[in-house]
């Protein structure tokens, strides 16, 4: 049985993960700049027509307010019960022979026409409020008209009257026109031409923006020195002294890395030469105990190329800021963790004919710490005192809380460390010459490099018991102070 293929879409399914190009800063500026100005801009345009109108109707509505004032001083005159004639010279000023003649129109208070045009219409509510203007537009015969009307006229007889007087909007219409045109066309040439202008002096003002992307894309990939300033305008200082900071991190990196390299393939040498020269002993030999020896010495050499990478390892993480291997906080025992680290030990002191210790106070020491650097921490002060200890020597841990802080502290009773070589001895591959101990020169970077992550602090102790020689490092860790990630 065959089954019906459903058709396949030739659209393209978008991309995963694909970089939208980023909104050029000149765009952004002028949107913000020119998008509220034309938007101002269409608003005045609006209050521009309203005030224009305003000023067209104005003379217009005083030639009719006029216009009824006539109306009623020539009624006041008349009898309304009596046929209502206008003088000739209210005719003429009313227009009456025009094209365009001023509309009139008397009632009375029932709202009966009693003379005029009698097709004006009523006002739709009027009140009897006494000479209180009004005006009202209205369409009559498809024309518009502009009507004002008043109350409040009286005959000779004192009988009241309403007067209304009209006229076409053709006029007005004519003049708002004008008006509009007048003020609107100066805006129509001088709001695009403002704008053209401000779009080339932001494109000028950006210009120091592009020469800087310009000197960066020039330069050479390993060049880190820092950015000129000198013709940089004062808003882009900030962002160059940021670049220039970065830059300087960077070129310290590069040469801290450089430097680590460096050291390690040298420090790398020395055991791989070794192990070379005794696995050709090795080869040479006839006799099986100096064969036997070669390969002890063979096997001893790799185990101490093997650590020196461990300690490159643990200290490339240490410092590292990849994802793979931040540093995340955990609360731990400080008391439980040298009781498992001392414990692992104690073979190895046995065998060195070492007496290793441990004093813990009785109360935890809780601290937030990443559990893998704080293993590392306390691994690499043990390896150190087990390795510059001499046989016969004994090797204490211990822990204690003073002041907000929790310890710990490992003291021996072997060489120690010099004055004068105290300032160095945490630095990469420092060893103090002459000392014959088979150590890398790490332990303690790795030591300083996590102490710093957690906050900790490294202080060189007076000796215990009134020894005379040996060594008492203490590593305080702050029990609630964040520290770095």
């Amino acid at each position: 049985m065959q089954h019906a293929t459903p058709p396949t879409s030739n659209k393209a399914a978008p991309a995963k993960g694909k970089r939208v190009a980023p909104r050029p800063l000149i765009h952004k500026i002028m949107i913000w700049i020119f998008g509220p100005l034309f938007l101002l801009w269409t608003v005045g345009i609006v209050i521009t027509y309203f005030i224009a109108q305003h000023i067209a109707n104005s003379p217009y509505d005083r030639t009719l307010r006029d216009h009824l004032d006539l109306l009623r001083v020539e009624i006041s005159h008349q009898d309304l019960s009596q046929p209502i004639h206008l003088s000739h010279g209210a005719q003429t000023i009313l227009r009456q022979e025009s094209p365009t003649p001023t509309l009139w129109q008397i009632r009375d208070a029932n709202g009966e026409p009693l003379a005029g045009n009698a097709n004006l219409p009523v006002p739709d509510s009027w009140g009897y409020d006494t000479d209180l203007l009004r005006y009202r537009d209205v369409i009559l015969d498809d024309q518009s008209l502009r009507l004002a009307y008043v109350w409040g006229g009286k005959d000779k007889n004192d009988m009241p009257f309403l007067a209304v007087a009209a006229e076409t909007n053709e006029h007005r219409a004519v003049l708002h026109r004008e008006i509009l045109i007048g003020m609107l066309t100066p805006q129509f040439i001088l709001v695009p031409l403002a704008a053209m202008l401000a779009g080339l002096g932001l494109t000028h003002g950006l210009e120091p923006l592009n020469l800087l992307q310009a000197r960066l894309r020039a330069r050479a990939p390993g060049d880190l020195s820092p950015v000129d300033q000198e013709q940089a305008p004062a808003e882009i200082v900030p962002l160059i002294d940021a670049m220039n900071g970065l830059l300087a991190q960077q070129a310290q990196f590069s040469a801290t890395q450089r430097q680590f390299v460096a050291n390690a393939a040298h420090q790398l040498k020395t055991p791989l030469a070794g192990i070379r020269t005794q696995a050709e002993l090795a080869l040479r030999e006839r006799d099986p105990k100096q064969t036997e020896a070669s390969l002890q010495q063979l096997v001893r050499g790799i185990d101490r190329a093997t650590r020196l990478v461990t300690q490159m390892l643990a200290l490339a993480r240490a410092e590292s800021s990849d994802v793979l291997y931040a540093p995340t906080k955990q609360t731990l025992d400080l008391n439980t963790l040298t009781e498992l680290h001392v414990g692992q030990r104690v073979p190895d002191a046995l065998k060195l004919g070492l007496d290793l210790g441990l004093e813990n106070t009785a109360k935890a020491i809780l601290l937030q710490a990443d559990p893998v650097l704080l293993d590392e921490l306390i691994n690499n002060l043990l390896d150190n005192a087990l390795i510059y200890t001499p046989a016969g020597g004994w090797i204490t841990m211990r822990t204690g809380q003073t002041q907000g802080k929790g310890w710990l502290e490992i003291e021996d009773n072997g060489p120690g460390i010099p004055t004068e070589h105290k300032a160095r001895i945490f630095d990469r591959f420092y060893r103090i010459m002459g000392n014959q101990a088979d150590g890398s020169g790490l332990g303690l970077a790795i030591v300083r490099e996590i102490a710093d992550i957690h906050g900790a602090s490294i202080d060189f102790m007076p000796l215990t018991g009134g020894q005379e020689s040996g060594l008492r490092l203490r590593v305080s860790f702050p029990l609630s102070l964040p520290w770095r990630a």
